[in-house]
């Protein structure tokens, strides 16, 4: 494997080619607002990537057809919030607290870790058994006195002529004391009208949240299409044109089946055949959320957002006991795999849910 570091002085407003290995190619640059992003890009298409601010996926766009989130920001602003410049394909939530904070909670939404600056950012490539890879890692280290202590370190990874993105996290406790972990990938695509969402998971064990959020204003039309949502999670199985999902609509996760390497899978499929896809091991990341948001300004659809918990917040979780402890020294790792899938692989996709639903076991 080849290592890179990458060097805040490398990043100019011209996009420039870094790195080109085996055909796929890594360009740097700079936003006008000052955010660092890496641009990596194969055969088949591109993501943009922020390698120093939350090593967020800012954008990502296979087969001439962007999968991100629509919202009124159009590129990323250096801000410390998420939500003044909310616009990203995908974040990593934690990792001290996630989901969002109850009455009784102080903690920002989704916790430090989407949108913070990372000490140090690298690139590498080479190839394993799955073949040519290019991606982007780094380092954030936080230390508070008298607090927590802990090491994130994630890895974003694309393959030659593939669409899918191999996404992972690695958290080391750093500490000599237990400490708190709280994790969600919280991946964002665009929906589309008609599109028909698959899963291994049956439409029963959906659960719709029925809490607010101290950032959302519900809607009143939301409001009355609560409880036929509740009763019938599946009419949320198709994105009508008239459905409400204004502010959002969201759902937590339970009994995914999954394969026999222990993936569940998640798609939001095309009136045109392609999909969107989502798998991970639940034996990682043992809850998962859906978010389903359709305003005049944003658009998305989180078919799958894999979590150590629910996103309810840490007094909640904490009370639901779904708040994990790692041990000084401790370590946690997960990888989520997310991208775009054709016509043909989307239907090989959908026949393999089948068979899981039909036979498979519970992650």
């Amino acid at each position: 494997m080849i290592k890179v570091t990458l060097k805040k002085e490398y990043f100019s407003e011209k996009e420039k080619l870094f790195i080109d290995f085996e055909g796929m190619k890594i360009y740097l640059f700079r936003y006008d607002t000052g955010v660092r992003a890496v641009k990596i890009e194969n055969e088949v298409g591109h993501i943009v990537t922020l390698p120093f601010k939350g090593q967020m996926i800012w954008d990502a766009v296979f087969k001439n057809r962007t999968l991100t989130m629509k919202s009124p920001f159009k590129k990323p602003k250096n801000v410390r919030f998420f939500l003044d410049t909310y616009g990203c394909f995908m974040m990593h939530c934690g990792a001290l607290r996630a989901g969002c904070p109850g009455p009784k909670d102080d903690h920002p939404l989704h916790g430090e870790l989407p949108y913070v600056d990372y000490d140090n950012a690298g690139i590498f490539c080479g190839s394993d058994e799955k073949g040519d890879y290019v991606g982007l890692t780094g380092n954030y280290e936080y230390n508070r006195a008298f607090g927590d202590h802990y090491l994130a370190q994630p890895k974003i990874k694309m393959y030659k002529n593939s669409s899918l993105i191999n996404i992972s996290m690695h958290i080391v406790n750093l500490s000599n004391h237990p400490m708190e972990l709280m994790y969600m990938s919280h991946i964002n695509f665009r929906p589309v009208e008609n599109g028909r969402i698959v899963q291994t998971v049956k439409w029963s064990d959906m659960e719709l949240r029925t809490s607010v959020p101290q950032h959302v204003r519900m809607s009143e039309e939301l409001k009355k299409r609560f409880t036929k949502i509740k009763e019938d999670p599946r009419v949320t199985e198709i994105i009508k044109p008239e459905d409400v999902y204004d502010p959002e609509v969201v759902f937590f996760v339970h009994h995914p089946k999954v394969d026999n390497a222990g993936f569940a899978h998640y798609m939001q499929i095309h009136p045109d055949g392609s999909a969107d896809y989502v798998g991970y091991r639940p034996k990682e990341l043992d809850h998962c959320s859906r978010w389903i948001v359709r305003t005049k300004d944003h658009e998305a659809l989180g078919i799958a957002l894999p979590a150590t918990c629910d996103a309810e917040g840490y007094t909640a979780e904490k009370k639901k006991g779904n708040v994990k402890i790692l041990s000084p020294g401790g370590k946690f790792s997960a990888s989520i795999i997310a991208g775009y899938l054709n016509r043909e692989e989307s239907s090989h996709m959908e026949e393999k849910i089948k068979e899981i639903m039909i036979s498979g076991k519970e992650g």
